[in-house]
């Protein structure tokens, strides 16, 4: 009889150590606090003048249910979720994030957030440039070179920014005779040239001052200067003629497009293509895949302007200037 007792008793024992035990963890898991999730941001595509795509992936919930995802940004840095943002919902793992109601030609920042109790957690910051819009409704991918921010396709727009028409000008002798602003493709050639290579100006449409969208505008000598400066070109080769620099050129041409051999690095992002050039005296188009000639804003006399010139077979930059009547293509910079 009293063995037995003894036996229960250890029973009670071990019965009461388990209870035991069981609250202590059971006590420890309450006391453990959640932390905040970790997450990452995905690379930003899919940008037009308005909208993008983002998203992120939370790979740990921090202990507790995520309440809410998304991306935020802003036009300066480490967008937080008092900015503007996207809610995707609750859990855990990859989610996309569709941003919208974004403003043409800006530079935005962009990072995803989760939270839970604990608190908001962000992923790593991203930078993009929405695209430029013009009158037309053509959107041109823009980029920073220097201290400058660039058009990186050439213009195509058939109006002014104030929604006036530009003459599309077909006749060579009708294009030499020109004295007021007026537009061309390549070989009058829309449907292959305008996508890739843009139109060709005269500069008396770049004159009017309404050539490129709102708030940016037709680069001057001085700026061309400055690109060139801030890819290595010596200041003190600025107002040399002809020929300047030594790899500029490369660092300006696009990898692709050029004929064989001649493609550039495309290091400054500037993406240029050889279009081609309409002469200023016959109305003839030439040397398309060969070379491209910008206009600048600056005249040089009252029958010249300065323009900037790239070949396929050379690496530098060409500065010139040449008749109004002249058909060149046109980038863009801003404000």
């Amino acid at each position: 009889m009293f063995n037995h007792k003894i036996n229960i008793m250890k029973k009670n024992l071990s019965l009461l150590t388990l209870i035991c035990i069981i609250s202590a963890i059971a006590l420890l898991n309450g006391c453990k606090k959640a932390t905040v999730p970790t997450l990452t941001t995905t690379e930003v595509t899919e940008i037009t003048a308005n909208s993008a795509v983002s998203g992120g992936e939370i790979t740990a919930d921090g202990g507790d249910d995520i309440i809410n995802k998304g991306v935020c940004w802003n036009t300066t840095v480490e967008p937080t979720i008092s900015d503007s943002k996207t809610s995707n919902g609750k859990g855990s793992g990859i989610f996309t994030s569709n941003i919208s109601g974004l403003q043409s030609g800006k530079t935005y920042s962009v990072r995803a957030y989760a939270t839970n109790s604990a608190g908001t957690a962000y992923g790593e910051e991203y930078s993009f440039n929405t695209k430029l819009a013009d009158v037309d409704g053509n959107q041109y991918a823009i980029v920073k070179i220097g201290s400058q921010m660039w058009m990186a396709e050439n213009l195509k727009t058939t109006k002014y920014n104030d929604n006036t028409p530009i003459p599309n000008v077909t006749g060579d002798a009708e294009w030499a005779a020109l004295t007021t602003g007026g537009y061309c493709w390549y070989n009058n050639d829309e449907a292959y040239f305008k996508p890739l290579y843009g139109a060709l100006y005269n500069w008396f449409a770049i004159e009017t001052g309404k050539l490129c969208p709102e708030g940016w505008h037709v680069p001057s000598d001085a700026e061309y200067n400055a690109l060139e400066v801030s890819l290595g070109l010596p200041q003190a080769d600025v107002d040399v003629l002809g020929w300047r620099g030594t790899n500029q050129g490369a660092q300006m041409k696009s990898t692709t497009g050029w004929n064989a051999g001649e493609n550039g690095t495309n290091t400054s992002g500037f993406t240029a293509l050889p279009g081609g050039y309409r002469f200023y005296g016959a109305g003839t188009f030439y040397q398309q895949n060969a070379l491209g000639y910008w206009w600048s804003a600056t005249q040089n006399s009252t029958l010249a302007a300065w323009y900037r010139r790239l070949d396929g077979n050379n690496e530098g930059v060409y500065k010139g200037n040449v008749e109004k009547q002249a058909g060149k293509s046109v980038r863009c910079v801003k404000d």
